[in-house]
């Protein structure tokens, strides 16, 4: 019948530094699993409402508070709160200027079969 995928240990949950991007291996005080670089910093982020967001711990992991909107997952906090990682973690994104195409004659000849 159904093939199930075994698992395997370690593999099953493998969180990421929010500020490095490296694997958690420890929490900081606020309950949100860093690498033990950042053990001693926090998050600060806004909710899309304009409110500071509340790091809170339960049951699945933490998540986030707001007073207008209610709890918002870990993920979806960390989602509205990109820019803000990106900046600190020092990663800016450069727009790379658009190359100006200057349309050119071309004549093809009967010799320049392989052309088209």
């Amino acid at each position: 019948m159904g093939e199930s995928m075994r698992k395997v240990y370690g593999q099953s949950k493998v969180e990421g530094c929010p500020f490095c991007g490296k694997q958690s291996t420890t929490e900081n005080d606020q309950g949100v699993p860093v690498c033990r670089n950042h053990k001693d910093k926090c998050l600060d982020f806004k909710c899309i409402c304009g409110q500071w967001l509340d790091v809170n711990k339960g049951k699945y992991g933490p998540y986030f508070n707001c007073m207008n909107c209610g709890n918002i997952s870990y993920r979806k906090g960390m989602e509205m709160n990109e820019e803000v990682m990106k900046k600190a973690r020092g990663i800016v994104e450069k727009t790379i200027p658009k190359k100006k195409h200057t349309p050119g004659e071309i004549t093809v000849t009967s010799d320049d079969l392989d052309f088209m």
